[in-house]
């Protein structure tokens, strides 16, 4: 037998508290722990012609919940945030979750509220965003949809800092993928004035480069359009932008990675070396791409390894 995906179409939602056993299927966590919901941009409108949000269920590399959920046709980002169990010991610690999908879809549960989840029970506040895919042919010349979504999530959760006990000092991103560029992208495109300057960047098998025999095609498509200018591909090739002042980079790339070459980790780690930002490169010799929070021992020791290096970094 062949299993296949199964859509649904998903009407438009605000904000949402969550039961348990709906809580589980939507994101959500076990009894007594809150997850909730917020719509990000109140001031985005969907046009009335928007097409409905689409949920794929995919039947391969299932999460902890038992789920492969990818998103399409996001018009309206939001963001659920885990907040720290009461038994878990926290700093303050928090970040923005970006799923990748090639910025054509948001791969939600592994690279999504797998993640929250994860991190929840070990101290930390995440918001996991479901963030507006670009639309090149919409966006022109400016910052796309996406980039957008992910610099008002920082801002989302510095706001809420002292609501939430957050440290404002210790408030990062994560991402997966073209979810690894967007949490890039906002690393260098963030602004502490502004606060939306993320404190630390955790990149797993990101997509980095937008030209050259180590760029991932589909994504520079989908962020970029078929015939980018010069401008806009260096404006968007990580390696290029990097320069003294951006926060700590924590990089993760499997060497047997088959869709995104490991070269797009090592040369922004070497990138950031080189202009003096604190970098830590770990590249396991196997898990693939899209391995999440680990698919085998290799590449399972990530989150381990990010929490000692969170540990490290400067109060």
């Amino acid at each position: 037998m062949t299993l296949c995906p199964v859509r649904l179409r998903l009407p438009a939602r605000g904000v949402f508290r969550f039961g348990c056993a709906l809580g589980l299927a939507a994101g959500g966590s076990c009894p007594g722990q809150t997850v909730r919901e917020y719509l990000l941009r109140p001031d985005i409108a969907p046009a009335k012609d928007a097409p409905a949000e689409e949920m794929i269920y995919i039947p391969t590399k299932l999460d902890d919940a038992g789920f492969n959920r990818v998103i399409t046709k996001v018009s309206r980002p939001t963001v659920m945030v885990y907040r720290p169990v009461p038994s878990a010991e926290t700093d303050g610690t928090a970040m923005v979750v970006c799923p990748g999908g090639g910025y054509a879809s948001l791969v939600i549960d592994r690279e999504g509220y797998a993640i929250g989840r994860y991190f929840q029970q070990r101290g930390l506040t995440v918001a996991v965003l479901k963030y507006r895919l670009p639309d090149p042919a919409a966006d022109g010349a400016a910052l796309p949809r996406s980039q957008e979504d992910a610099l008002a999530a920082i801002s989302f959760l510095r706001a809420h800092a002292p609501e939430w006990k957050l440290d404002p000092r210790r408030i990062g991103i994560l991402g997966c993928s073209a979810g690894g560029h967007l949490a890039g992208s906002v690393a260098i495109l963030g602004s502490a004035a502004q606060g939306n300057r993320p404190d630390f960047a955790a990149l797993l098998y990101p997509v980095v480069f937008m030209d050259g025999p180590w760029a991932h095609q589909g994504s520079r498509r989908n962020l970029l359009g078929p015939d980018p200018t010069p401008a806009r591909l260096a404006e968007f090739s990580l390696e290029r932008r990097a320069r003294p002042g951006l926060p700590p980079f924590f990089l993760v790339q499997a060497r047997n990675d088959p869709r995104v070459p490991v070269e797009n980790s090592i040369q922004l780690a070497q990138a950031l070396r080189q202009s003096g930002v604190p970098v830590e490169l770990r590249l396991p010799e196997t898990g693939g791409h899209g391995f999440g929070l680990g698919l085998d021992p290799e590449s399972k020791r990530w989150p381990d390894q990010f929490l000692a290096w969170l540990a490290r970094l400067p109060q």
